[in-house]
């Protein structure tokens, strides 16, 4: 997301702006999230989903993924993508740290999106640089949906 007033949005609020803007703008995607690897729900842009389930399901995928690409040489894993019946879930490493999942119906064009998601990864770990990481508690200060 780019423009005038995003320089005033709080971290969170930007990430979140980002999924909406992703879901309006390209068709076939029904929704998505920004989860942390180790499971914890960062921002959700899924409408009626148990999203902090998710999360946890998108990062484990994001750990085997790892695996996966690291087991066969073929480097740092970037994304995945699973098509079911009723459509799409791709997976894309946001840096070291962060996973955004998109979920898109039958006809998201997985091509579109790939092309769509590179500025949008680049961005979101700029806003999540911007993340104060601070632990209280043992929970995340997780975005509210």
């Amino acid at each position: 997301m780019t423009g005038p007033g995003i320089e005033g949005l709080t971290p969170d609020k930007r990430v979140r702006a980002e999924l909406r803007e992703l879901r309006t703008q390209m068709a076939g995607v029904h929704g998505s999230m920004v989860a942390a690897s180790d499971g914890f729900l960062i921002s959700c842009d899924i409408p009626e989903t148990e999203p902090t389930r998710i999360a946890a399901l998108i990062a484990a995928t994001l750990g085997l993924a790892r695996q996966a690409t690291q087991a066969t040489g073929r480097g740092r894993f970037r994304e995945a993508v699973a098509r079911g019946s009723d459509g799409y879930l791709a997976v894309f490493a946001v840096g070291e740290d962060a996973v955004l999942a998109v979920i898109g119906t039958n006809d998201l064009n997985i091509g579109m999106l790939h092309y769509q998601t590179r500025d949008l990864i680049t961005r979101l770990m700029n806003h999540l640089a911007q993340f104060d990481w601070g632990w209280q508690g043992g929970t995340r200060p997780d975005a509210s949906l």
